[in-house]
């Protein structure tokens, strides 16, 4: 370590120009050192730096707040009721084509392959919405076994799309031999 740091005293590497096996080494040793200490200067300086823009984004949106309610003071009240009605609270939110849902939300609309989801988490019963009504039979249960192998092979066969097509467009297509022969 000694050689490393640069604590190791001149006049000691006359002694290794002795035995070049031990030299090489020597080098091999220092070099690999290096390596490794700057990475670990690296890994540390990045989480540091996560750690600060972490901090970083807290704090703006802190001053954020502290600057909208500083603003809201000044409003004048007829502006603020303006604003909410523009907002539309009180009209129910649409959450697919034909499904109304609640009211008091803002909607935004976001393009279908953003978030891909195979399987609709709202379940839905027909009937009525009584609070004394017993709850309908669970559909789901008896083939429960064969619907997660079929989830299970749906998952494994969009990870591998997603590996076959990730790292292999570059330029205009992503086509292989085998399609453009047939």
């Amino acid at each position: 370590f000694k050689m490393t740091f640069g604590m190791f005293p001149g006049s000691h590497y006359d002694m290794l120009d002795d035995t070049p096996v031990l030299l090489a080494a020597m080098f091999i040793f220092v070099i690999t050192a290096v390596i490794f200490l700057l990475n670990l200067l690296i890994a540390q300086l990045s989480c540091a730096y996560q750690a600060m823009y972490a901090d970083m984004v807290g704090y703006a949106r802190l001053n954020r707040g502290k600057i909208v309610s500083e603003t809201m003071t000044t409003l004048p009240k007829s502006r603020w009721q303006r604003f909410l009605s523009s907002l539309r609270l009180e009209e129910r939110v649409e959450f697919g084509e034909g499904d109304i849902g609640l009211a008091g939300g803002v909607q935004i609309w976001e393009p279908s392959a953003a978030n891909i989801t195979t399987v609709d988490m709202i379940r839905r019963f027909g009937g009525t919405t009584s609070a004394m009504a017993e709850w309908p039979e669970d559909d789901f249960g008896g083939d429960g076994d064969e619907q997660d192998r079929f989830d299970r092979m749906e998952r494994l066969i969009e990870k591998a799309m997603k590996r076959m097509s990730g790292g292999k467009r570059k330029g205009g297509g992503g086509s292989s031999s085998a399609s453009q022969q047939g």
